[in-house]
């Protein structure tokens, strides 16, 4: 139902992509595109790790979908596939049916390309399997969240020159918090057990479900996923969505803000991190169930301090920083 829906809506988008989307209509779609589309760890583009996987050649489109290489032909040979007519035509089309040309190629790139394509085009052959699709994120082939995140954090390993770009409005107790889950050196369950120190099953502490460690504490936790929602719809900047820690610490850049909001920004990512660790900390120590309502609410509370008193800004009032309009 999904795919249809999707389909329905941006079938007809603006323009010819592996992942069509229509600009004009925000929403999530529009954002899984961005996300896939980009480099979002490193120098990882995940687009780039779906390949079709060609059968009967009627599912999947042969300008538009990965197959033949790494990335769909139209952006390899740009020139011959402004000559097609029937941009979205199925692999099955142009290796049965015939070509349909604006005009016919001319001498020069056109040409070239086409004549490379054909070379390409002869080494492949149809069957009787269904078009499929393969993730070359996992040597299976099958995709899964957990190939997803250790793609990314292979390619966002970070040596001991890391340097972190300090936030002059929360307290050093924060920054150093922060910087010490992105080199992984706080006690975090996997990050114990490393050292050889057992904590009971090793579970989050705020959902209980899954191994706790600093990606899975700060992103991918529900408690958090759903607490970076409200942070980022209060804060008027798109939805955050972290698959690593080092993600977090790009949200001020990569939200598209002012350069005047992007400290501000900052701090408040930096304000949940501590209130996550707070709230993980009661949960272990003390038996206090997390929730979100109550940690949004210690990250707006305290970074209203913080900002206020530790920066220039003591003019703002509470309305002004629940609201979020004071620039």
């Amino acid at each position: 139902m999904w795919v249809k829906v999707v389909d329905a809506i941006h079938s007809k988008g603006e323009s010819w992509s592996f992942l069509p989307v229509k600009k004009s209509c925000n929403g999530v779609w529009n954002n899984i595109v961005s996300v896939i589309s980009k480099p979002v760890s490193g120098n990882v583009i995940l687009r780039d790790l779906f390949r079709g996987v060609v059968g009967k050649g009627d599912r999947i489109m042969f300008w538009l979908d990965p197959w033949l290489r790494e990335k769909p032909l139209c952006e390899i040979f740009p020139n011959i596939f402004a000559l097609e007519v029937v941009k979205s035509c199925s692999i099955r089309d142009r290796l049965e049916g015939t070509w349909l040309w604006k005009h016919d190629p001319e001498p020069g790139e056109e040409l070239d390309e086409l004549s490379v394509i054909m070379d390409e085009l002869a080494e492949v052959s149809l069957n009787s399997n269904e078009d499929g699709w393969r993730w070359l994120g996992d040597p299976k082939g099958s995709f899964s969240v957990k190939s997803v995140k250790s793609v990314l954090a292979e390619a966002s390993s970070v040596g001991v020159d890391f340097v972190l770009e300090w936030n002059k409005w929360v307290p050093s107790k924060c920054n150093l918090l922060v910087w010490k889950a992105e080199m992984g050196r706080i006690p975090t369950a996997d990050a114990l057990s490393k050292r050889g120190i057992v904590t009971g099953e090793g579970l989050c502490p705020l959902c209980k479900s899954e191994t706790e460690s600093v990606d899975h504490l700060f992103t991918s936790c529900i408690v958090a996923a759903v607490l970076w929602q409200k942070v980022s719809i209060w804060c008027r900047i798109p939805p955050i969505f972290a698959f690593s820690f080092k993600d977090l610490l790009e949200v001020h850049v990569s939200s598209r803000v002012s350069v005047t909001m992007q400290p501000v920004i900052q701090g408040v990512v930096f304000t949940v991190v501590w209130c996550l660790w707070m709230a993980r900390n009661k949960a272990s120590f003390s038996g206090i169930e997390a929730k979100v309502e109550s940690i949004f609410c210690n990250v707006k509370s305290l970074g209203f301090l913080w900002f206020k008193y530790r920066s220039k800004n003591n003019h703002i009032s509470w309305l002004e920083w629940c609201n979020f309009s004071f620039f």
